[in-house]
């Protein structure tokens, strides 16, 4: 057997490529680590994945014997393995779950991409996963399936990525009961390893409307067993768990996340400071977990126009997106599952002093601006109203009066008039230019009595009376805006 030079590590340490861009395996294995390549070529393993933006040596011994590679968000610091490969000689080191466990310290809760049985088995050996009965396994590590490789047992209108905490180690696939009624489940098509290590193929060919219909049963049969297990599963996760200054940052300043958001043009600095501020209102009323604190973000700085997987049973009541029964939170919006939202409005309204009718317009005005900014930005409706009701101590009822009086909003949603009113209120304005630096009540008053001067001209002629650099700065750039 010809000797392979090994490329050496020091203290273990790894090579890590990372980019925001792509990364191709392949062209990278070939001209970095040749014997790893031939190794792969040799065994006919079959990447699952020819692209990645995070690629992770494997060392032992101080040697490269291997290499993992992720889809990963450098901004929310979660990652999704989409493959991993281990010289066969090395292989039994427990290098693919300390290499778990390394992740889940480091950044968040990862989740596999297209898991092989094999996969799963070590799950299980190492505490991961857990079987329920022969076949079916539960997971505390999401699995991944591309909507692309997705099957079911029934005729599916849309093509969804699946994403679950079930396994079938009889067919080797990750599955899902996207209907209990209908008996609608999902599963992935074959991988190469499990053809060739388990005979998949074979076992799928005996898959009928009974094989099914088990399945159906025992979910019914074993609920809370498997909510259990599951439950018991995911608090043995060694997480890295972030504080909510790490993740927004302190009265002073964003964090590191928000600050790289805005650097790569992603958000508004002052759509950032609202999310700031909304995230530490949701964390202090319980709506959002520690470790759910970087979903919530990553949210909220990209809430899709409408739910992007709709061939699910269960849903969170706040995004829309699937949940499954065992989940604490959203891993969509980030939500604390068990906050009784109803409820705490009627506490909230019971015992809050409501607006009355000596409120100024100014107030109104302003409270309206910040519903339906959250309306415009497509935030739940229910959520929105409670929002305003918890941090303006007002009664919607009031606000809904003003709102319909002005054609602000219909069928909870807002009109062009609304839009109008957005665009033409001096917070917009003072969001727009970044004016934090001066006092927005006294703004905020300049405005309103100015009513025959566009906004920019009411901002410069406001601004006239500060003669500093940030005022000057903010200045220039709204006569650029002209």
């Amino acid at each position: 057997m010809e000797k392979i030079n090994y490329l050496t590590r020091e203290d273990n340490t790894q090579k890590v490529y990372l980019t925001e861009n792509t990364i191709n395996i392949t062209p990278l294995l070939e001209k970095e680590y040749e014997y790893i390549y031939n190794s792969i070529k040799d065994e006919h393993f079959i990447l699952k994945s020819e692209e990645c933006n995070l690629f992770k040596e494997l060392v032992f011994d101080n040697n490269v014997i291997g290499f993992c590679s992720y889809d990963f968000s450098r901004e929310f610091m979660t990652a999704a393995l989409n493959n991993i490969y281990i010289l066969p000689e090395f292989r039994g080191n427990k290098l693919f779950i300390q290499e778990l466990e390394k992740t889940m310290k480091e950044h968040n809760k990862p989740s596999i991409i297209e898991p092989t049985r094999f996969l799963i088995e070590l799950l299980i050996k190492y505490g991961y996963a857990k079987k329920i009965n022969e076949n079916i396994a539960a997971s505390a590590i999401e699995l991944i399936v591309p909507g692309e490789h997705v099957i079911a047992n029934k005729e599916i209108e849309t093509e969804e990525e699946l994403s679950t905490h079930f396994y079938d180690l009889n067919i080797c696939a990750p599955i899902h009961l996207l209907d209990m009624k209908s008996c609608l489940i999902a599963y992935s098509l074959p991988l190469n390893d499990d053809i060739i290590r388990y005979d998949c193929i074979n076992k799928r060919s005996k898959l009928d409307d009974d094989y099914f219909n088990e399945i159906k049963e025992l979910f019914i049969e074993k609920d809370e067993k498997i909510l259990g297990i599951l439950v018991e599963l995911e608090e043995k996760l060694p997480l890295k768990e972030f504080s909510l200054e790490e993740v927004i940052g302190n009265d002073d300043e964003l964090s590191p996340y928000i600050e790289t958001l805005i650097d790569d043009a992603h958000v508004t600095y002052s759509r950032a400071l609202e999310i700031k501020e909304q995230i530490k209102e949701e964390y202090e009323a319980g709506m959002i977990f520690n470790e759910s604190l970087l979903i919530r973000l990553a949210y909220l700085f990209n809430i899709p126009e409408e739910p992007t997987l709709i061939t699910h049973d269960e849903t969170c009541p706040y995004c829309e997106m699937p949940i499954d029964k065992h989940d604490k939170y959203c891993h969509y919006c980030g939500i604390n599952l068990n906050y009784n939202l109803i409820e705490t409005e009627k506490n909230l309204i019971n015992s809050i002093h409501q607006y009355n009718k000596n409120n100024t317009d100014e107030d109104i005005r302003y409270i309206a601006y910040k519903f339906l900014k959250m309306i415009n930005e497509k935030i739940d409706f229910e959520y929105s109203v409670f929002m305003c009701e918890k941090n303006f101590n007002i009664n919607f009822n009031v606000l809904k009066k003003y709102l319909n009086e002005n054609n602000y909003i219909n069928d909870e949603s807002i009109t062009e008039e609304g839009i109008e009113f957005l665009n033409n209120h001096p917070l917009h304005y003072y969001e727009k230019y970044r004016m934090d630096i001066i006092d927005y009540t006294k703004f905020e008053e300049y405005y309103w009595n100015h009513p025959d001067l566009s906004g920019e001209e009411i901002c410069l002629k406001f601004l006239d009376q500060y003669d500093d650099e940030c005022s000057n700065e903010i200045k220039e750039e709204i006569k650029r805006n002209i």
